[in-house]
């Protein structure tokens, strides 16, 4: 039995932005609402749909500045996008929500569970770290450059080797998520490569994170081998925000594809209060308790 699926066009100060949402015909738990990475939209996700859809509704956003929303200048930082976030909750009576924000979406997800925690169920950050990566900050300049002067290929290689490592047998699926992630960064529409640029920017112009308390249930983790956001920057993130910390084995920075059905089974057990302990695709787990001072 599946539930129906509807697309949602809605704004927020002028700014146009869109959500799938798939509903459960039987939830255990809240919805669980995705903001994805940058280069994501809401047809990313599609195959969690039928992981999670027996057991909670799923809801993917494309905020302004993502996929097919309107573009969003620099200028507005996380503040905005979280309020355009919570503009959603509202919007659409999204009550006891779960937010999964991965990347550059996890940045989001946080300041929304930070300022809007009445509106927040539980908050899982997936391959975010509270500091950025000064090596990807360093290549900003750069892959502007490559955009202004249409130079995919190098563009192209240059983000491969950021968010992927190369082809690993270890990793399952390792080669088909290289193969189409190449494909992905050659292939960006002029449009998706600058609101890549302006996503950039918005790095460059405003605070990634805040330590503001945080009054919600979250977890962090990450693939045990992404070197993106690495392991140890989210183990100090979680440790900051009082949060379990988890790795998956066998994977990196682009584990929600490489261990998707893995992935789906930490969302509903953590979404649905069961422990995260003895999980055979885990290679690591930290709680709050066992966490050394900050």
């Amino acid at each position: 039995m599946t539930g129906r699926r509807r697309e949602h066009r809605l704004e927020f100060e002028g700014f146009t932005y869109l959500c799938r949402v798939a509903e459960s015909p039987d939830p255990v738990t809240g919805p669980l609402v995705v903001i994805g990475g940058m280069m994501q939209d809401r047809g990313s996700w599609a195959n969690y749909e039928k992981l999670l859809l027996a057991h909670a509704s799923l809801v993917t956003v494309e905020l302004p500045g993502f996929g097919a929303a309107d573009p969003l200048p620099a200028e507005h930082g996380y503040d905005f996008l979280a309020a355009a976030l919570r503009h959603l909750l509202v919007e659409l009576d999204l009550r006891d929500a779960n937010l999964l924000g991965t990347c550059y979406g996890g940045a989001i997800a946080l300041r929304c569970a930070q300022r809007y925690p009445q509106h927040v169920s539980r908050l899982l950050l997936g391959a975010m770290t509270g500091r950025l990566p000064q090596p990807y900050l360093g290549m900003i300049p750069r892959w502007r450059a490559m955009v202004e002067e249409d130079r995919r290929d190098e563009l192209a290689d240059s983000l491969m080797a950021t968010f992927v490592k190369p082809p690993d047998r270890r990793i399952p699926r390792h080669s088909a998520v290289w193969r189409m992630l190449s494909h992905q960064f050659r292939t960006q529409s002029g449009q998706d490569l600058a609101k890549a640029c302006d996503h950039n920017a918005r790095m460059l112009l405003h605070e990634w994170y805040e330590p503001i308390a945080l009054d919600v249930p979250a977890v962090v983790y990450t693939g045990e081998q992404d070197h993106l956001t690495t392991p140890e920057q989210g183990q100090r993130l979680a440790r900051e925000l009082h949060a379990p910390f988890a790795t998956f084995r066998d994977a990196d920075h682009m584990f929600t594809l490489e261990q998707d059905v893995a992935h789906a089974d930490l969302i509903l057990r953590f979404c649905t209060g069961r422990p995260l302990t003895d999980l055979p695709y885990l290679s690591l787990l930290e709680h709050p308790a066992d966490a050394a001072a900050v």
